[in-house]
């Protein structure tokens, strides 16, 4: 009963919303602590991860006999995260009324060695309005071209389920606390990896194996944000 009541609820907001239609622009400042950590499982990258330790080890191994030192230690899966604080811009559009809105956001993430691009898409973004605040609470998720800003050659992906809430004051100023209930994605450079697999000892010490392959998956991520509506 109690959850027929809640759907009927959200369904009144949602025609209300459409009902009274308007667009507004959008721009959300925030940081996103990102903290990839590899694993067997994760999608599309899992298999690379253990390619790259083992190319590495043995390339690293191979270094440090041709050069009689003990410069490279071997790694392990754990080397090969993706620890960056993204700062994010997110410039967006949001159509609906005063109850529920639609939100898509373009998204650029900036970090010392990561760089973000992409789009967020909010289908469920409800609002409470009172005298001088307006709670609200959304959920959707981004996808995201991912690489890093110190070396070339690498291709990437990033993708997020994203559940927010926030509060507006007045009718254009926001802060927004976001919670990522699922984030993966990470980087492969298939030419630094393919050079590691057939390393000349000889020469350069081999690149670092995250330059070559790097990612994971990551659960409870919190961003912090604050929205100004145009």
């Amino acid at each position: 009963m109690v959850a027929r009541s809640c759907q009927v609820v959200v369904a009144v907001m949602l025609l209300a919303g459409v009902a009274h239609a308007d667009a507004r622009g959008v721009l959300r400042l925030g940081v996103e602590p990102l903290s990839l950590e590899p694993s067997a499982d994760t999608p599309i990258l899992g298999g690379f991860f253990d390619d790259a330790v083992t190319a590495y080890n043995a390339a690293s191994a191979a270094y440090n006999r041709a050069h009689d030192v003990m410069t490279l230690a071997p790694i392990n899966r754990s080397a090969l995260g993706v620890h960056a604080t993204m700062v994010t811009f997110a410039p967006g559009l949001e159509v609906g009324g005063e109850h529920a809105v639609f939100r898509m956001e373009a998204l650029i993430g900036l970090s010392d060695t990561h760089r973000a691009i992409g789009i967020g898409v909010y289908p469920l973004d409800l609002a409470w309005p009172m005298k001088t605040i307006t709670p609200y609470a959304a959920a959707g998720g981004t996808a995201s071209w991912l690489d890093r800003t110190d070396v070339d050659g690498e291709i990437g992906g990033l993708v997020t389920l994203r559940a927010a809430a926030g509060v507006r004051v007045g009718d254009r100023v926001s802060v927004e606390i976001g919670y990522g209930m699922y984030v993966a994605g990470g980087i492969v450079d298939s030419a630094k990896l393919h050079s590691m697999a057939h390393y000349d000892p000889n020469g350069a010490p081999p690149p670092p194996a995250d330059h070559a392959v790097a990612g994971g998956e990551q659960s409870g991520m919190i961003d912090v944000s604050l929205g100004v509506r145009m």
